[in-house]
């Protein structure tokens, strides 16, 4: 083996180099001095070079493979990713990080002009070392998922009763025909068809006539993070169709956390925003609830960006606050990361002891937050402002009650314009002076008029929110030490703007939304957002799609009538209300529950409604690349039974590559298409740049071809039933360009093309590339679609964006001074009073939500604390679950990621392990309050805080293989490692103050919550 051993240095400035990417196999050459080389003895099981570097400097493609751009889909933070595939068998060689791309190429991405050959040499020898383009872990392994023995690639139907994994192959035709008509078509009775469930006029109950018309009794979940095929999908669900009932994972997933940070963004409560940490000048960071690429935010770019400011700024310090200890924080480094445990759902709690403590000792930012308008934030060398200064209305009787106090009601101008009082003179004056501002006033002021009004300025009613605890209560209720807290807020407000705090998705508890707003207040305090070392919030944003040639919903829309099944909207426009108005009867509380604030189409509270038929059942059911039976926490066990009664539910069809725990209860199955065989475009969550990655179908795909030759996958099955039914949209006359030409939709070519042409031409349109770029990247292949579908002047400019594998905004310097430059910051009023979330009502109690964060005990809908149901001596831990670095509920199907462990475990504290009779090894039940359990291998060590249990998810699979399945009286038996470990979402607990099926909701917006809930331990 010492011959195969080189010094690194010596083998680059050998012919090795010329193999990009990897070394030769067999008797493989290089060329490359000149010199014809035999590599292979170098790395004798590597692969072939993907590139051959020329005596001219010129790369020239390996003639038996080919390589392209594309989009990683391994996860939810879609990066770019360069593919090599073999030309003989299609198989996918390797996939790799897209150097354009910031997802992948973090700090200094290639810019769009360099030419891909140009690219792909700055890859090599100690280059590399600066410019190397990654994909993490899980992006290496999806090719596995491609070609998973278990992928479904032929239209099926079930055969025996729902779910139990009997199938027999039909085809794509008459399937269609058998949806789309309906009938007796399993011997268990007329099942109605998506003709008749088509029915504009046919109220779906006339009990709840406010739902709309029979039509939307037709549900629809999919996944909205592959935004391209999204839109596609909602085109026929929304704007053909005309159902409201369209579902999606993001409220059981995070959706709390994002909606909440916005609140202390942008006044009112719909939108959303999740900030990230400038690394690069950041001096002090909190990550709670998430470490840096776990969930969400690239573990490509946010580790190395991490890596490099842990080594690279010597002023860098960071903890992690998380009821678990994942991988963030090592001792080779402990003066610079610390690990701060606490107690699952008390982050919210320790979010008003740390804006206590800054608040009483004056540690925040006085000029900031004394600026009331954006010329005085300028005046102070601000780049944004608050409405600390703004004077809120506390008099109980006068109409402005809980709102700001108007020039308007002063005298003083219009109702727009708000009122402040100057510091310096203590006059009441209006908020567009720039002059610094009194945040502290409390007391009456008197009008133009002469009207004296009670008023107090949102910082001085924040001061008081946070002080309504005291310091004990907050260390209490998050298991945190007043000291720690103290050290905490001390250290967040000792760095100026150099600051940040993050989340994702793991403080998911009934007031995860509130925490979400608290977070940004605090960040608010010492002025972090846009600062260059502060907080970032317009990461992972793509192109605003302008339509320049082409208008895709240039169409008569379906009429959309009726509230969704989940009861999104204002209760007091319901029939519910006004009856009970009608009657003299108190409506509140609702029956059940509502919301007015910014919910995402919680495919869980969907399918919560049609078990309970209120408003109505679904008669149909069409789900895409979607899991909540799986993946939405406590859902399972609510609905299931709903589900696999046709009685109940006449008709499921799924569209997905593989079988989940949610779609093998399907009648009918439409094989879809893998990643790298799709059309798209996406951003790129973890890109603190604007940009988006593009893709094109790189291999061939392995579903069937139709009758007509069409390759079979969603799209082309949405199009089909779409043409059957004769809905807008679809077929001919689908849109128009930009001229008035009419277009069609037949193939999702006809789509995808003029979509990502209106992507090439957005903004400043692309340049042409070469005929060398084209061939180069394999976009030569795709090129005969687009001429057949755009303008000869259109096809260069979105050539170019598919030999780039997507568009990237180009910056030259992140930096104005101390804050982001103009196209990275978000310029926002930061709120520390939201007005409009002031006038939301909670339609349980019937008051007002708080325009302030809220701390508060953990509660049902109805109020009630958890903990009165729920007590400690029955159930005394609190409930935490997180995601490995690499598996997820998906990666089941990829070899080198189950590879690298079968299953979970119940992690927990050594010393509460041993109160209870436990140790590492021991089996172990949990049990939740709803009386369901799993049963698991402890894990007993000091990376858990007390009084927690953590499991990870996206282990314990029935499907995706884990199980047998017939198809055609064939068996494939199940596969042993992929049904390891624990499911955890089915076990989690819902709302028993709720009527029927319930899920456990965020108290703000209604989003399914699953952390900080009372579980109970027993030994096996």
């Amino acid at each position: 083996m010492a011959a195969l051993i080189m010094d690194r240095r010596q083998f680059l400035k050998t012919g090795a180099a010329a193999a990009i990417t990897g070394t030769m196999a067999g008797t493989a050459t290089a060329a490359a001095n000149n010199n014809s080389q035999d590599i292979s003895r170098y790395s004798p099981l590597s692969a072939e070079p993907e590139f051959i570097l020329g005596p001219d400097g010129k790369l020239t493609n390996n003639p038996n493979q080919r390589f392209a751009f594309t989009k990683c889909f391994g996860c939810y933070n879609v990066c770019g990713a360069r593919i090599r595939i073999d030309n003989k068998t299609d198989k996918i060689l390797r996939v790799c990080g897209n150097p354009y791309a910031l997802s992948t190429q973090s700090g200094n991405p290639v810019a769009m002009e360099v030419p891909p050959q140009d690219a792909m040499q700055q890859l090599v020898g100690e280059q590399g070392n600066e410019n190397r383009a990654t994909l993490c872990g899980r992006g290496n392994a999806v090719p596995d998922a491609v070609t998973d023995s278990r992928r479904v690639t032929q239209c099926l139907k079930r055969v025996g009763k729902r779910g139990e994994n009997r199938w027999q192959s039909i085809s794509y035709e008459q399937l269609i025909s058998e949806v789309v008509a309906g009938g007796n078509l399993f011997g268990e009775g007329h099942v109605e068809g998506l003709a008749d469930i088509h029915d504009d006029k046919t109220v779906a109950n006339p009990d709840y006539p406010d739902f709309g018309p029979k039509k939307n009794q037709l549900l629809m979940t999919g996944c909205s993070e592959d935004p391209a095929r999204w839109a596609f999908y909602k085109r026929f669900s929304e704007a053909s169709w005309g159902t409201p009932n369209l579902g999606n994972k993001d409220s059981y997933c995070g959706h709390q956390q994002v909606a909440g940070c916005a609140l202390g963004v942008e006044d009112g409560a719909n939108s959303g925003a999740l900030p990230t940490t400038d690394f690069e000048h950041c001096e002090f960071a909190i990550f709670i609830g998430t470490n840096p690429g776990l969930s969400g935010i690239s573990l490509n770019s946010a580790s190395k960006r991490l890596a490099d400011a842990r080594t690279q700024n010597p002023n860098f310090r960071y903890v992690v606050v998380d009821p678990i200890l994942r991988s963030l924080t090592t001792s080779s480094t402990p003066d610079n990361c610390e690990w701060v445990p606490i107690r699952s759902g008390g982050d919210t709690a320790l979010m008003h002891a740390m804006m206590q403590y800054i608040i009483n000792t004056e540690r925040y930012n006085t000029s900031y937050l004394a600026s009331c308008s954006q010329e005085g934030a300028y005046k102070v060398g601000e780049i944004n402002y608050t409405n600390a200064p703004y004077l809120v209305v506390t008099d109980k009787k006068h109409s402005l009650y809980r709102k700001f106090l108007t020039a308007e009601v002063c005298g003083k101008g219009n109702a727009e314009t708000k009122m402040v009082v100057d510091a310096k003179s203590q006059q009441l004056t209006t908020s567009d002076s720039t002059e610094p501002c009194d945040i502290k006033f409390s007391g009456t002021i008197t009008t133009e008029g002469g009207q004296a009004i009670q008023v107090e300025t949102a910082f001085s009613l924040l001061a008081k929110r946070v002080n309504k605890y005291s310091m004990a209560d907050y260390a209490a209720e998050c298991q945190i030490s007043e000291a720690k807290i103290a050290e905490l807020a001390k250290e967040f407000s000792s760095h100026g703007r150099r600051v940040s705090i993050e989340t994702n998705t793991g403080c998911n508890a009934s007031d995860g939304g509130q925490f979400g707003f608290a977070m940004i207040m605090l960040a608010t305090l010492v002025g972090a957002h846009n600062a260059k070392g502060g907080m970032l919030h317009t990461g992972s944003m793509g192109f605003e799609n302008t339509s320049p040639l082409y208008d895709m919903m240039a169409f008569e829309h379906a009429h959309i009538s009726g509230f969704n099944a989940e009861r999104s909207g204002d209760y007091r426009q319901s029939n519910e209300y006004k009856e009970k108005v009608k009657k003299g009867i108190n409506p509140f509380p609702s029956d059940l529950p509502w919301n007015e604030t910014f919910v995402q189409d919680n495919a869980g509270e969907l399918l919560v409604a049609h078990a309970n038929s209120n408003p109505f059942q679904f008669k149909a059911w069409i789900a895409w690349a979607n899991n909540p039976l799986y993946a939405c926490s406590g859902l399972k066990d609510q609905v299931e039974e709903s589900i696999k009664d046709p009685k109940q539910l006449g008709l499921i069809i799924a569209s997905d590559p593989y079988f989940n725990e949610t779609n093998i209860y399907a009648d009918y199955f439409v094989p879809d298409l893998a990643q790298y065989e799709q059309w798209g475009a996406s951003r790129q969550w973890g890109s603190e740049l604007m940009g988006d990655v593009v893709s094109f179908p790189i291999i061939t795909p392995r579903t069937p071809l139709n009758a007509e030759g069409n390759r079979v996958c969603m799209e082309q099955f949405l199009t089909d039933i779409a043409k059957q039914l004769k809905l807008n949209g679809f077929g001919e006359n689908a849109f128009k360009d930009t001229r008035g030409n009419v277009k069609a939709i037949h193939i999702p070519e006809d789509y995808y093309i003029p979509v990502l042409a209106n992507l090439a031409h957005s903004d400043e349109v692309l340049p042409t590339p070469t005929k060398d770029d084209v061939s180069f990247t394999s976009v030569d292949r795709i090129f005969p679609l687009l001429t057949k579908r755009l303008k000869t002047e259109e096809i260069g400019p979105t050539m170019f964006l598919f030999t780039r594998g997507g568009r990237y905004y180009p910056i030259d310097n992140r930096y104005e001074g101390e804050f982001f430059n103009e196209m990275m910051r978000w310029d926002a009023q930061f709120q520390i009073y939201n007005e409009g979330l002031a006038h939301i009502t909670n339609f349980h109690s019937g008051e007002y939500l708080d325009g302030l964060p809220v701390f508060d005990k953990q509660r049902f809908w109805d109020g009630t604390a958890i903990r009165e149901l729920w007590n400690e001596t029955e159930y005394p831990f609190y409930f935490s679950t997180f995601k490995h670095q690499l598996r997820s509920p998906y990666s089941v199907t990829l070899k080198s990621i189950t590879a690298l462990g079968e299953s979970n475990f119940i992690q927990m504290n050594e010393t509460d392990a041993k109160k209870y009779g436990l140790k590492t090894g021991d089996k172990a039940r949990l049990t939740s309050p709803k009386g369901a359990s799993i049963e698991g291998t402890v894990q007993a060590d000091s990376t858990v805080a007390k009084g927690c249990i953590a499991v990870p998810l996206g282990y314990g699979h029935t499907a995706f293989g884990a199980s047998d399945i017939t198809i055609d009286d064939k068996t494939l038996a199940g596969i042993s490692e992929r049904r390891g470990g624990m499911a955890v979402n089915a076990f989690n607990a819902v709302d028993p103050t709720r009527k029927g099926a319930s899920l456990y909701r965020d108290s703000t917006f209604g989003s399914t919550a699953r952390h900080g809930i009372p579980v109970a331990i027993e030994k096996c």
